[in-house]
């Protein structure tokens, strides 16, 4: 059987293909749907024409951009796009199974319904547990124990039950994280501008191993502009600030992510009683001094999976393989 799996983002498209009882391929794209929606059908039409496959199943975020009046517009938009490229497509709902697009009665279902795969996948093989996935924008922090619902179903409900938390390791930016710094003893409060994000103080703390998103300012990836940039949250240049300064700047960043993150953790642990992690996305590896932080035993999904990075498409296949198909 081959079943080709997507995942279409804001940001990022993720792509899983599974042929002959083994995934022979596991990439994204960077693709800012609001930049170019107009090229999605070619998009897609590409990485269609690439594969041969006997089933696609699809999910995506992509719907919550604001080129879209709302999310239900967005879904309808892309399930068309989807239905024009594919031959038969199947999409996840938050009812964890696959329909075609004839049985979408209610696009909410569909709506941020990305993780809902990654849960049956993590059920099926490993019984339950908390699931912290760390992408570019935001992190999941799902809990999951076989023959239950744990889960909050739409992304505002995830939000007040502190399972999605609206931090990435690459996109977000740093002023919407702490908005000032105490410099010589005085308080200064951070510009509102978008300067700087993420990816610039994980690339200053030297523990970014790929700049894949754009940058603020179109400019350059390397360390010196993401300090240019961090600086001009201070409306400074590099020759009217300190590098140490910086360096603090970026270790506050952090040091709130990682409270931020912590903190939601516990809730969900104390919650659900329910007291290992599962660590996977770009982030995995703060992450881990996340769960230290918090002395919460967890596990490197790169360790069990070769899609580690990948649950949501790896667990659409899981799913067509089982035939979670509404036909």
């Amino acid at each position: 059987m081959k079943v080709l799996a997507l995942d279409i983002g804001g940001a990022y498209t993720k792509i899983l293909y599974f042929d002959n009882d083994k995934i022979v391929e596991n990439s994204y794209i960077y693709f800012p749907i609001w930049k170019r929606i107009k090229y999605l059908k070619g998009f897609l039409m590409n990485i269609s024409k690439k594969f041969i496959y006997d089933y696609v199943g699809i999910t995506f975020t992509a719907e919550l951009s604001d080129i879209f009046k709302s999310k239900a517009e967005g879904v309808r938009y892309l399930v068309k796009v989807c239905d024009e490229v594919f031959e038969k497509p199947y999409y996840l709902t938050y009812d964890k199974i696959l329909i075609r697009s004839n049985y979408i009665d209610n696009p909410y279902k569909l709506s941020g319904a990305n993780f809902v795969s990654s849960v049956y996948f993590m059920e099926k093989y490993f019984g339950e547990g908390i699931l912290i996935d760390m992408g570019s924008t935001t992190t999941d922090i799902i809990p999951f124990r076989r023959g239950e619902t744990l889960y909050a179903r739409s992304d505002f409900e995830r939000i007040l039950s502190k399972q999605l938390v609206y931090i990435g390791y690459l996109r977000t930016p740093i002023n919407t994280i702490i908005n000032q710094i105490d410099y010589k003893n005085r308080s200064v409060r951070l510009s509102s501008e978008f300067f700087a994000i993420m990816a610039d103080v994980f690339n200053i703390l030297g523990e970014l191993k790929n700049y894949s998103c754009e940058t603020p300012d179109g400019k350059g990836k390397d360390i010196e502009n993401s300090m240019r940039r961090v600086a001009r949250l201070l409306c400074c240049d590099l020759e009217e600030i300190s590098k140490e300064v910086i360096l603090d700047i970026c270790k506050s960043v952090k040091r709130n992510v990682l409270e931020i993150i912590s903190e939601a953790i516990r809730y969900n642990i104390e919650r659900y009683k329910l007291f290992k992690a599962y660590l996977c996305g770009i982030g995995k590896e703060f992450l881990k001094e996340v769960c230290k932080s918090i002395s919460v035993e967890y596990i490197d999904m790169e360790n069990k999976t070769i899609a580690w990075n990948n649950l949501p498409c790896l667990g659409i296949i899981e799913m067509i393989l089982d035939e979670r198909l509404l036909e």
